[in-house]
């Protein structure tokens, strides 16, 4: 009985302390808000510059992404304009001439 009652109490006392405070009333002689709305503009510089350029990104994706038509990429004889293998295969040090595998992404700094 006791622990029903103590959670009664906590519960009113949480939604008093949750109710908003009631001010005074208003005297009659105060002016509303002004209900007009006027739109701000904030001042824009120009816009920033990518951080990387096409020249910096390689690889198979972004080169897919640029050509048009990345079937062409798998097409051995596929126009110039597409690019040749050895532009998205990294080569073994060791073994010239050996692909070690295939740039998706790179970067270059």
């Amino acid at each position: 009985m006791k622990t029903k009652t103590l959670i009664a109490c906590l519960a009113t006392g949480l939604l008093t302390l949750g109710q908003p405070v009631r001010a005074a009333a208003k005297p009659a002689t105060a002016l509303p808000h002004p209900t007009s709305f006027e739109p701000r503009h904030h001042a824009h510089g120009p816009p920033r510059p990518p951080t990387l350029s096409e020249r910096d990104v390689s690889g198979v994706i972004p080169s897919a992404i640029r050509g048009g038509d990345p079937l062409q990429m798998l097409n051995p004889r596929a126009p110039a304009k597409y690019g040749t293998a050895e532009e998205n295969v990294s080569l073994d040090p060791d073994v010239p001439g050996k692909g070690n595998g295939i740039k998706f992404f790179s970067i270059s700094f």
